[in-house]
């Protein structure tokens, strides 16, 4: 069932559709689609519908583009846009800011900082304006234990909270806490809740998918090592004047070069992550060379101790884990599920890891679920499950 409500947050009742699809991402904002009757559309709108609910479901859709046509069998309307924690882009901070924390409580007030500085009023001619109301944390969130990450200034804020989560099981749910006053004054204000995904592949809550279970119509599995690299050397501009100081105990790669007549000097460190080799290569090892421009919001390069050129490369080698995000082998698993034996929201959720049996390739994968894509036709729902970066498991027989 899908709901609508206006730009003031008030309930407009249920909508009468054609088709729907409500894509949900564990690593990203999801998006929907609905498709409509041209009256119905147009008794919507006159009552300033801006927001889509689908009953069940945690988050909440804002219109951003509408689509008319005229075909054969009449007119009709196409409305569509993201999830509202979409919204979390319109904040942006205009400095680097590292978020290192090992513990919950750190990595919470870490986030926060941030938050806050993103939002942050802008002056314009003596105007002050935000880019929304107020971001606030769910009390009720979890955090991971550690988070190492350096957020660049040119990242927006909802980009850079996500590349933040990536990879550590934790996702976020965004709801609106405020709404625009019926005459257009006030604005948007939103809620983040923190949550973890579920390990669901043992003991009694354990969730299996394949055609030896029945619950599966067909599965697709995919393996792209094409973008793969494991290797880097990481370099990083010096002054003149500091370049000697610097440790090979820290920096083993030391060099200067002329480029249009100027004398650069660059230091740098190496890293290497095994999980990203091309397989059945032998010991090849794509190498890539990466440049970096730490600012002085990061780290002072003119101290020269050994406390901050241990920091220093640390840093550089977070620019390199990032980079590998870009350079990263793709390995999914997508299957469109038969709600029977297990049951979509019940048994099993988006972010939770599962696991894939496939029988035909005779392996038994782990996977988080990514992206749940739900299509609504004719009361009925079907279900398309993504699973990214899959760890394979000893075969069971």
């Amino acid at each position: 069932m899908l709901m609508a409500t206006d730009y003031a947050g008030e309930p407009l009742g249920n909508i009468d559709f054609i088709e729907a699809s409500w894509d949900r991402r564990w690593s990203g904002p999801g998006e929907f689609m609905v498709w409509l009757p041209l009256a119905e559309y147009m008794r919507l709108d006159g009552l300033g519908i801006k927001y889509v609910e689908n009953v069940g479901r945690p988050e909440r859709g804002i219109i951003q583009k509408t689509e008319y046509s005229r075909e054969q069998d009449g007119a009709f309307v196409t409305i569509s846009g993201h999830f509202v924690d979409a919204m979390l882009n319109f904040g942006a901070y205009r400095k680097t800011q590292v978020i290192s924390a090992g513990s919950q409580a750190a990595v919470k007030n870490a986030i926060i900082s941030y938050i806050n500085n993103c939002i942050a009023a802008v002056s314009v001619d003596g105007v002050a304006y935000t880019p929304l109301k107020s971001v606030s944390v769910d009390s009720a969130s979890v955090f991971p234990t550690v988070v190492g990450s350096s957020i660049d200034p040119d990242q927006q804020m909802g980009e850079a909270i996500y590349n933040v989560l990536s990879g550590s099981g934790y996702g976020i749910v965004t709801s609106v806490s405020d709404y625009p006053a019926q005459n257009g004054t006030g604005s948007v204000g939103l809620e983040v809740k923190f949550i973890q995904g579920k390990q669901r592949t043992e003991g009694d809550g354990a969730v299996h998918f394949g055609k030896a279970y029945n619950n599966v119509d067909d599965m697709r599995y995919t393996l792209d090592e094409s973008a793969e690299c494991c290797l880097y050397e990481v370099l990083q501009e010096v002054g003149a004047e500091y370049y000697n100081s610097f440790s090979a105990a820290y920096f083993p790669i030391r060099f200067t070069e002329t480029q249009d007549g100027e004398t650069k000097h660059y230091i740098g460190c190496t890293y290497f992550y095994g999980g990203n080799r091309p397989s059945r290569l032998g010991q090849c090892c794509p190498k890539r060379i990466l440049k970096t421009s730490l600012s002085s919001d990061e780290c002072d390069l003119k101290v020269t101790t050994a406390a901050n050129q241990q920091k220093i490369k640390k840093l550089m080698q977070k620019k390199a884990q990032l980079d590998m995000l870009d350079h990263y082998k793709v390995e999914a698993i997508s299957a469109n599920v038969i709600q029977e034996r297990f049951l979509y929201m019940q048994d099993y959720d988006l972010g939770d890891v599962c696991a894939v049996l496939i029988d035909d390739l005779g392996q038994l994968y782990h996977a988080r679920i990514e992206e749940v894509n739900e299509t609504h036709k004719d009361n009925r729902i079907d279900v398309e499950l993504v699973l990214g970066t899959p760890s394979r498991q000893k075969w069971r027989k």
